[in-house]
């Protein structure tokens, strides 16, 4: 998993309009490195990095979005569209794995088994949805990835509302810097509890120890 850019030069003395900007400049900064050509086929990995980067800049917005009166909804959303995409996708790959690497456990032992065609089945179907996920997903990137669309972020970014007050984590209780470094924490600490509720999906459609194949059909992340 990426690691988080480090954003540098804060401190909770700050005001908030500048802690706002360097924290959402470095976030957007991060999720825009992870897939910077849309014309170029991403990893897995790449994918991976750009889901979990995109939930650190989810929680920084929704964080924040008290800065940013009605001007952070629309990115919020992408978001959130993006990750259920991501999620899904993930999903796909992780189920077909297991039912692959079953299927050839299977062939191993018994060749002519007659559950072999049905598992085939079951791992193509993952694959052709994976694959329409994928295209959903692309068609987002490229319209996030124009410089059209950046530049507007950009502006957006150094609009911020003005105001007295500076993040203090004694004085916000949980608000401003204090929030943002909590959903900070959870977001770096997502891949593990998802690839878990990845793996307990998978296990639900094929159970390896007793043998036995269950038609689940596609299940989705909730």
């Amino acid at each position: 998993m990426a690691k988080p850019l480090k954003i540098r030069k804060i401190s909770p003395d700050d005001q908030p309009e500048k802690a706002a900007r360097r924290i959402l400049r470095t976030r957007i900064k991060e999720f825009y490195s992870c897939w910077p050509d849309p014309d170029h086929t991403p990893t897995l990995e790449e994918l991976h990095n750009l889901r979990i980067s995109g939930k650190r800049l989810r929680y920084t917005a929704e964080s924040l979005r008290e800065l940013y009166p009605d001007r952070l909804a629309l990115l919020i959303d992408l978001l959130k569209l993006n990750q259920d995409l991501l999620g899904e996708i993930q999903d796909c790959v992780t189920q077909r794995g297991v039912v692959e690497a079953y299927i050839e456990r299977l062939r191993r032992r018994s060749p002519q088994n007659d559950q072999i065609a049905a598992l085939e089945n079951i791992a193509s179907e993952y694959a052709r949805r994976q694959s329409t996920l994928f295209a959903q997903f692309h068609e987002t990137w490229r319209g996030m990835t124009l410089d059209e669309f950046r530049a507007s972020l950009r502006a957006m970014v150094s609009r911020v509302k003005k105001t007295k007050e500076s993040f203090s984590v004694d004085r916000t209780g949980g608000d401003g810097l204090a929030q943002y470094r909590a959903r900070e924490q959870a977001a770096a600490e997502s891949f593990s509890v998802d690839q878990a509720g990845d793996e307990a999906r998978a296990e639900s459609v094929v159970n390896v120890d007793h043998g036995d194949v269950r038609r689940a059909g596609i299940e989705h992340s909730e």
